[in-house]
């Protein structure tokens, strides 16, 4: 099952400040539902354990975490592929950030996600649902706590 979602917060914090943020995984993770690890393994590559809720089920994800297509300030792909017993999910997103005046900067991302094994099997519509809001709510969630300072 393939998903698309898109967004794009508006943040208070100028393009340094934000892209500072992406290049911190401790910071990304806990805005990330379920996140229980994250270790780096490289300079853009970690690896995140994750435990995800879809209904009444709770799977723990292995995902491995790779920031490609780096233009600093500018924007960046970030593509996570993980496994749990009996399911898949592999999430890509692009992000790009535009400034917008007086400080702020617009951060356009992109997610698709495709969910394959036991867990797309509950439901298109419940997947779905679950999918879209774990992602809008990451990406919500990162753009207030960067604009908190």
């Amino acid at each position: 099952m393939k998903l698309e979602f898109t967004g794009a917060p508006e943040i208070t914090a100028t393009r340094d400040v934000v892209w500072a943020r992406l290049m911190d995984p401790d910071f990304v993770a806990a805005s990330a539902p379920g996140v229980e690890t994250v270790e780096a393994l490289g300079p853009t590559r970690f690896k995140v354990i994750s435990g995800l809720g879809l209904g009444a089920i709770r799977v723990k994800f292995q995902l491995d975490v790779e920031l490609s297509d780096l233009i600093p300030k500018e924007r960046l792909r970030m593509t996570a592929r993980g496994r749990a017993p009996g399911s898949t999910v592999d999430v890509i997103s692009s992000v790009r950030l535009e400034p917008t005046g007086d400080g702020r900067t617009r951060l356009v991302w992109v997610a698709t996600s495709t969910i394959g094994g036991a867990l797309a099997s509950f439901g298109a519509g419940l997947v779905e649902w679950t999918a879209r809001r774990m992602t809008e709510e990451f990406w919500s969630d990162f753009a207030r706590r960067v604009s908190a300072g």
